[in-house]
């Protein structure tokens, strides 16, 4: 019996009731869109992630995506209305086909994803900033893995991402508090690549889209995907994948295009 094709969401159909979503020059900018709620997590919100997502990875205008969040906050985390009284097997479901589904999508958007810190990422807002390519912070921004204050672990990738980035001894610090640092601590820690002030912080989150926009696409999520596995992958299985990757670049248009480009001094125009 033949199976019925997925179909693939449509950015233009799509309609959000937590999400913001708006789209310039090659680049889409989501924002978290429960400002009364710190822009917590529900269960609408984790299924509008996935659609989004999806939607976008498979927009071929879409060359590059913000992320941030309404409001004074970026993300609190997870809603816990959605926890409170419900049984353990339903939140395991909750976060096999709800959660995991959504931050796959975010994970592995071949884009390149900047996320725009503008005020608290708490718990699994935390982790969501994380999963950005670059990740910038207003200066108000504050970054907490509050989850010990619940008495659960750091979920959607947190315990992957985290000690990749600050270091194991300081991972399980932050892991173990549940202290919420400043923006400053958390650049130092380099959990941002950069302050700015809240008022120039989405204008220069989208700078920097439109800046990587102007790249090949093929290219840049070829780089992105092995990057996100060179710490799980040995040196001989990279330069394997680097050959495999390279052969397939070399056959692209927009290669052809960039080199030409470069012997003849002028700016490429990528298609």
């Amino acid at each position: 019996m033949a199976t019925r094709k997925k179909k693939t969401p449509d950015l233009n159909t799509l309609r959000f009731k937590t999400l913001k979503l708006q789209f310039k020059a090659g680049v889409a900018t989501v924002s978290l869109n429960r400002p009364k709620e710190l822009n917590a997590m529900n269960i609408t919100m984790r299924e509008e992630l996935g659609e989004c997502f999806e939607a976008l990875r498979y927009d071929a205008r879409v060359r590059a995506v913000v992320l941030t969040g309404a409001g004074k906050a970026f993300c609190a985390g997870g809603d816990v209305n959605d926890f409170n009284g419900t049984a353990a097997e339903d939140l395991h479901d909750l976060m096999r086909y709800k959660s995991h589904r959504w931050f796959s999508q975010v994970w592995n958007l071949p884009q390149p994803l900047i996320v725009a810190v503008n005020g608290t990422a708490a718990g699994g807002g935390a982790n969501l900033a994380l999963a950005g390519d670059v990740v910038i912070g207003s200066t108000e921004a504050r970054f907490g893995e509050t989850f010990v204050r619940i008495g659960i672990v750091p979920d959607l990738g947190g315990l992957f991402l985290l000690p990749r980035i600050v270091g194991l001894q300081r991972a399980k610090q932050m892991c173990f508090s549940g202290k919420v640092i400043d923006a400053q601590e958390a650049l130092s820690l380099g959990l941002f690549s950069e302050l700015t002030e809240p008022k120039e912080l989405l204008a220069r989150a989208q700078a920097i889209a439109a800046d990587l926009a102007r790249h090949p696409v093929k290219t840049i999520a070829a780089m992105k995907t092995m990057l996100n596995r060179s710490f799980e992958t040995s040196m001989e299985e990279m330069l394997n994948l680097e050959l495999f990757v390279q052969s397939f670049l070399f056959s692209t248009a927009d290669h052809r295009e960039a080199l030409n480009a470069f012997l003849n001094r002028r700016a490429p125009k990528f298609k």
